[in-house]
């Protein structure tokens, strides 16, 4: 479930058969007996019934679809962007570069993501839950919204636009070197120790969903699998995330907490510095087997520091690995890996990206895959509604 400045995940195979041996991106399907609904107890009741469900239109209720809840000002509205190219393809929606055509940000290039209601009728909890986050979160290492709206068949969230595309795309003919990922990884150890402070647990930290900004600065994206409300290590349960980068406890369907996103930190960490996987398997029941029962492989490019830091987030009992505990995030970042780290100084964006994309590579998407660039976008134009329940999702500084 990622993609490019958006809220949705790319299924690209870098399996057994392809070139790096990298387990393909297999996402678990959410329903309530994988455990979603209990993920998410604090939004049990955000949906209504929807007079559509298995995809039956509904006209009970009066439907405007350029307007959210009892907003009495102007809001943005699909006539409002002009969608220049489709750069992303996900499990809940397709994603397009669109660049607004009036108002105060006239010109500004987003990302628009675009999900259709008669799929996303089964997830409406996902796209409510998904949507208080992005409305609320305070962080500069997270995308957040800038508009939202709904046509007669498609729910839109428009975002920031991550020019550099994602982490995947960014070291497919190369993997990082030590300072390149070291970068990273101090950006995305922030992001993550703020999510935690603010009791949300993301369930899905991997490459595709850490995008490159147009300042080169890192982006969490994808909240759709996150839980909030979450204090203890055993405050959630569920089958959900991507097997390559699910802890452990994840796998064995026992409850977990927050210290499960550390260890999808260390994954995601080799990842970025080798293409060869911690663990084996050739189905996902084998690779499950292997990351609950194996030690992991570590990339053997890894400096004694790397190794050492990797050795305390990758351990297969919760309890012992690092960031564990209501001050996990602190005792991460007092890790010798960290050592000549100024934490101020990573949230005020004063590290100096590795890589910057340029302001070609920006307006002609040369840092989104090829695949992605030559698949179709919705169009806008059914005539006949299906109903979704009004919130105003509209930021009101951009009108």
């Amino acid at each position: 479930m990622s993609c490019f400045g958006v809220v949705i995940a790319l299924f690209r195979r870098r399996g057994n058969n392809g070139q790096d041996g990298r387990m393909a991106a297999e996402t678990v399907a959410l329903t309530p007996q994988r455990g979603y609904a209990n993920a998410m107890p604090d939004n049990k009741n955000l949906s209504q019934k929807n007079g559509a469900e298995n995809g039956q239109e509904s006209q009970k209720k009066e439907f405007d679809p350029t307007r959210y809840g009892s907003y009495s000002g102007p809001v943005a509205t699909i006539e409002d962007f002009e969608v220049i190219k489709h750069i992303g393809s996900g499990a809940y929606g397709e994603v397009g570069a669109a660049r607004k055509t009036c108002g105060v940000d006239q010109g500004e290039i987003y990302a628009m993501k675009v999900m259709e209601k008669k799929r996303m009728i089964k997830h409406e909890d996902m796209v409510q839950h998904e949507w208080k986050i992005l409305t609320t979160i305070e962080n500069p290492f997270f995308m957040s919204m800038k508009y939202s709206f709904q046509t007669n068949r498609h729910l839109i969230f428009v975002m920031t636009l991550a020019g550099g595309g994602d982490m995947l795309t960014l070291i497919e003919k190369e993997c990082l070197s030590e300072p390149s990922a070291h970068f990273y990884l101090c950006e995305l150890v922030e992001a993550v120790g703020y999510l935690h402070s603010q009791h949300i647990i993301h369930r899905d930290i991997k490459l595709e969903n850490l995008l490159v900004a147009n300042d080169g600065h890192l982006l969490v994206t994808d909240y759709g699998l996150a839980a909030t409300n979450k204090f203890a290590e055993d405050s959630t349960e569920g089958l959900i995330g991507t097997r390559h980068t699910m802890a452990p406890e994840i796998h064995l369907k026992k409850k977990y907490g927050p210290s499960c996103d550390w260890w999808a930190v260390g994954i995601t960490y080799c990842d970025m510095r080798s293409d060869k996987p911690c663990f084996d398997g050739d189905t996902s029941t084998e690779y499950s087997e292997s990351t609950v029962k194996r030690r992991p492989r570590l990339p053997k490019c890894l400096s004694p520091r790397e190794r050492g830091f990797l050795n305390r987030l990758i351990v297969r009992n919760p309890s012992q690995r690092l960031g564990t505990g209501p001050d996990g995030t602190m005792y991460v970042k007092r890790h010798d890996i960290f050592k000549a780290v100024n934490w101020d100084d990573v949230v005020a964006k004063k590290m100096v990206p590795p890589f910057v994309p340029n302001q070609e590579m920006i307006k002609n998407f040369k840092c989104f895959p090829e695949s992605a660039k030559n698949a179709s976008f919705p169009t806008f134009e059914h005539p006949t509604p299906i109903y979704w329940p009004v919130v105003d999702f509209t930021a009101e500084a951009l009108l």
